[in-house]
């Protein structure tokens, strides 16, 4: 059986230990009983305390509510009342997502024992302080979801939006000084949205040589498009075939971005332009309307076609990375640098990328819904990032993400995320890449 120590009984457990240890190994020095002690006051005391720092502090305050990061879009996090850590309610969907993860089942009777805003029902004080702050199913009515917010009040949500809306109305706000003072979960790919730095790996032959910060998990804004590629690739194109573009296509980016410029080519719904085309343009001027036309075009839905995305991820080992939309609009897919460098590397072994990434500029044909034709340019604008002379390179950018690149020369492959600017973007190209 094992001892148990009073509080001053473990101290001078250990304290002779220590004495123990000093005298069988006949030191030529004297340590003092007073310094023993105070080492052993530091070692057993202050060390414990010290690892609870704020972010603890704050964690507890916050346990078990929703809070809005307003520094990033007004982003919600659920802060894990027994985890202490905080994680992304990306959207509706996302919110159910974490009630199928996270909830307790429960039963009818069980339920009716926390009270809700307009009830005056008895309630179970135990059963309510065991909850608070969680997600509960009620089991025998068909998995109705409920929250019980850290006052013992439960709240019924009937779906994903409406779920998404109560926690709007309700999340505290904080700035991104106190935020990221509480973890993000490890159970959950998600950026923390608070990484103040730049993040990049290198690689050399495939192997892993230096970085920084390079298991960041951040957002990849446009290097997604590698990702697009690859799945293409995998449904062996016709690089001849003839789309259509709908007005869907050209709509696409105001889903993600409303009315802010994103990087397109001038192209309009009702022309038909050539599957080669089209990619030329996704990958060269990283068209977002080329990406979901060219996704579409294989017959799947955006849904399904991202699945697929989030499948080869998988089956390149990729653990850290994640990606919710097709052309990288969508801040929430993410990588780390390493993980965004293998999949550069997967995908500059594809001579069909390699080609459309390395022009500067490309004539698309176009034939208009009339039936006359005419042309338009896909231009590289990657001028700085050029002039480095790699074989292949992608960049992309984000609010959130920043300056995000990819590039290859020889056999180096180098992924750069969260740039700050690109003199920060190229100062680290130019450290590591040979000439």
């Amino acid at each position: 059986m094992s001892k148990t120590y009073a509080h001053s009984d473990f101290y001078k457990f250990k304290l002779n230990n220590l004495q123990n240890f000093f005298t069988n190994h006949k030191l030529c020095y004297h340590i003092s009983m007073h310094r023993l002690i105070l080492f052993i006051f530091i070692l057993f005391l202050i060390i414990p305390y010290s690892a609870l720092g704020a972010s603890s502090t704050l964690a507890q305050t916050y346990a078990g509510k929703v809070v809005m990061q307003t520094e990033s879009y007004n982003r919600l996090w659920y802060i894990d009342p027994q985890e202490k850590t905080r994680y992304h309610l990306k959207d509706g969907q996302g919110i159910m997502d974490l009630i199928k993860q996270k909830a307790t089942g429960i039963s009818n009777k069980d339920l009716a024992k926390i009270k809700t805003p307009d009830s005056k029902q008895v309630v179970s004080v135990k059963l309510t302080n065991r909850f608070k702050g969680q997600f509960l199913l009620a089991v025998e009515n068909q998995g109705q979801a409920w929250y019980v917010d850290p006052t013992g009040l439960r709240y019924y949500l009937k779906d994903g939006q409406s779920a998404y809306d109560f926690f709007v109305l309700r999340a505290i706000k904080l700035k991104d000084k106190d935020l990221i003072k509480i973890p993000v979960t490890t159970k959950q790919i998600t950026s923390s949205y608070t990484f103040d730095n730049v993040a990049y790996a290198i690689y050399d032959n495939g192997v892993y040589q230096t970085g920084s910060y390079s298991n960041e998990i951040l957002p990849i804004a446009s290097l997604s498009k590698l990702m697009t590629a690859l799945v293409l690739l995998d449904h062996k194109p016709d690089w001849q075939k003839m789309i259509t573009i709908t007005p869907g296509q050209i709509y696409y980016p105001h889903e993600y971005v409303g009315d802010d410029p994103t990087s397109e080519v001038a192209i309009s719904a009702g022309q038909t332009i050539s599957f080669y085309d089209l990619w030329v343009a996704m990958l060269l001027a990283s068209s977002n309307q080329s990406a979901v036309a060219l996704a579409e075009s294989t017959g799947l839905s955006r849904p399904d076609f991202v699945k697929e995305m989030n499948a080869k991820a998988k089956e390149l080992g990729l653990k850290q990375t994640i990606f919710y939309d097709i052309a990288g609009l969508d801040a929430s897919n993410v990588s780390t640098a390493k993980e965004m460098a293998k999949i550069a590397i997967a995908a500059f072994s594809h001579s069909e990328i390699v080609d459309a990434t390395a022009k500067g500029q490309y004539t698309m044909a176009l034939i208009n819904a009339d039936g006359t034709r005419g042309t338009c340019q896909a231009v590289n604008r990657n001028t700085s990032l050029m002039a480095f002379g790699p074989e292949a390179a992608k960049s992309g950018y984000l609010v959130e993400a920043q300056r995000t690149a990819v590039l290859k020369k020889g056999n180096q492959v180098i992924a750069i995320l969260h740039a700050r600017s690109m003199a920060e973007r190229n100062k680290v190209i130019q450290k590591y890449i040979a000439e």
